[in-house]
């Protein structure tokens, strides 16, 4: 007998039904508008995140290992826009989904999840930023540690002062001890260097 596969969590089962529906959204949307190149890879993208999504909730992670590095391809690359809720401005009905992710991503089970796995941020966060919402506290990224304020740099201790850069004038000599000896303030401008006759 073949053994049965592992029930999916409820969450997981809800993000695989929101991604399905999203894509049969942006592949009808592409369709009407003409939008070949940017709905395959609109779709695929979508599509490769659920499929990590999943990964991560029923299997171990396991260790990172690095990956040779692929031929290079002949051509122009296609790139996925970046702008924050491209998806939506390039396929404006999928926009009506948006209520739903936001749903999805504020149910217990889903908040247990993203809360016991920090690696789902790396995947729900980028969605997010695809259709266009905040995301909710709970994939917030932790505060980047801040540089020293200037009352701390100030309050480092000044080093110590080095020797004097000039020695001390000679003493004269048969004055008393201790005493400098100073030297003769030089004639006049005038009377040095046009004596009067």
């Amino acid at each position: 007998m073949t053994a049965a596969a592992p029930a999916s969590p409820g969450f997981l089962l809800r993000f695989a039904g929101f991604i399905a529906a999203l894509c049969a959204c942006v592949a009808a949307e592409g369709v009407r508008h003409r939008r070949g190149a940017l709905t395959v890879l609109a779709w695929t993208r979508l599509r490769r995140l659920c499929a990590r999504l999943e990964t991560l909730a029923t299997r171990p992670r396991a260790p990172a290992r690095r990956r040779p590095g692929r031929p290079g391809r002949s051509g122009p690359p296609h790139r996925l826009p970046r702008a924050h809720g491209w998806l939506r401005r390039a396929f404006p009905a999928t926009a009506s989904l948006a209520p739903q992710l936001r749903a999805l991503l504020d149910a217990p089970d889903m908040q247990a999840f993203i809360a016991a796995t920090p690696a789902a941020g790396r995947i729900l966060r980028p969605l997010c930023h695809t259709i266009g919402i905040a995301p909710p506290p709970a994939l917030a990224l932790p505060p980047k540690p801040r540089p020293p304020r200037a009352a701390q740099v100030a309050a480092t201790p000044d080093p110590a002062p080095g020797p004097t850069p000039h020695p001390p004038p000679p003493e004269r000599p048969g004055a008393p001890r201790g005493a400098v000896w100073l030297r003769p303030p030089d004639p006049p401008l005038r009377t040095r260097f046009f004596p009067r006759s």
